[in-house]
């Protein structure tokens, strides 16, 4: 073989070489799933328990990625790039600046069911569900007309007219922020519920309609109750739909029966979510106003946060 041959076969081989070592260097610092995981918890240990941040993890690729947690150990080799790996840049990012996991994932699962959330709403909760299994067991087969005051996201009308398909439900809300996404919470779950626009505390009257039932998780934390209360609560979730004053805890209770006066039929329940310290004054509250069978109810950290009432 001539000399310049064997000098140009060489020097590519070389070439191949090369390129093959910076392949197999790239594939080494290639951002695959598991060490976006490792990156999770690298970026925010020390901020959440670790077990938070793998919940965070698996919370956060099943909403980018569509992915089970089976699913991330079954292809934890692959490689996260482009939107994709923006898009969990930018979860990690607001979990570092203790924004709920929901707003950032625009999502959150409730009574098996997905909602659509943002900062118009408030997340729902697991006590909220409790509240829901209640008045399924208790009027499963009764009520034919729900109505959801202060309805947010529509988690609980949306749950109910699930659980009760017969009833015709009603959410109504002061925000037309929440409503519109409430509608689309409907959509999405393919479940028909109506919406519309009500001040319970500046409106006197829902009309001539009639409900056999009314329920409401309304505003019940007061300011006190706000020191105590976990930063990404109280720097991102609407106050709107979370405080009141200190000097009057019960206004939104005291105006929804007001209203159960006109528009609840005879024999209708009513049912609250309830801030546990004022458990005793609710149950008065029901009492004074004529409601029977008045129960204050647990959950299931044993603190008293459900209450039910029945019109006379």
């Amino acid at each position: 073989m001539c000399r310049w041959l064997k000098k140009y076969r060489n020097s590519s081989l070389l070439a191949i070489r090369t390129r093959l070592n910076c392949r197999t260097l790239n594939v080494k610092h290639m951002p695959t799933l598991a060490k976006l995981k490792l990156k999770f918890r690298a970026e925010l240990i020390g901020q959440y328990p670790l077990r938070e941040i793998d919940q965070f993890f698996a919370m956060s690729v099943e909403e980018v990625l569509g992915y089970s947690r089976v699913e991330i150990h079954v292809n934890s080799d692959e490689v996260i790039q482009g939107a994709k790996r923006d898009k969990f840049d930018t979860i990690i990012r607001g979990l570092r600046s203790n924004e709920p996991i929901q707003y950032l994932l625009g999502s959150t699962e409730f009574y098996g069911l997905k909602f659509k959330v943002n900062p118009h709403v408030l997340i729902p909760r697991p006590e909220t569900e409790e509240l829901i299994r209640w008045i399924a067991e208790d009027c499963k087969e009764s009520n034919n007309s729900i109505l959801d005051l202060g309805t947010g996201s529509g988690c609980i009308a949306i749950s109910l007219k699930k659980e009760i398909p017969h009833a015709i439900v009603h959410g109504v809300d002061k925000s037309i922020s929440a409503l519109n996404l409430a509608k689309k919470n409907a959509e999405l779950n393919k479940i028909g519920v109506e919406f519309f626009a009500f001040d319970i505390l500046n409106q006197e009257s829902l009309g001539f309609m009639s409900f056999d039932l009314m329920v409401s998780n309304p505003p019940y934390v007061t300011l006190e109750d706000k020191k105590v209360m976990a930063k990404n609560v109280v720097d991102y979730e609407p106050h709107l739909a979370l405080f009141v004053s200190e000097g009057d805890p019960l206004i939104f209770y005291r105006r929804i029966v007001d209203l159960a006066e006109g528009h609840l039929v005879k024999g209708g329940k009513i049912f609250f979510e309830i801030n546990e310290s004022f458990a005793s004054e609710i149950r008065s509250l029901l009492t004074d106003r004529g409601f029977t069978s008045v129960e204050i109810r647990k959950d299931l950290n044993s603190r008293y946060r459900m209450a039910k009432g029945i019109k006379t």
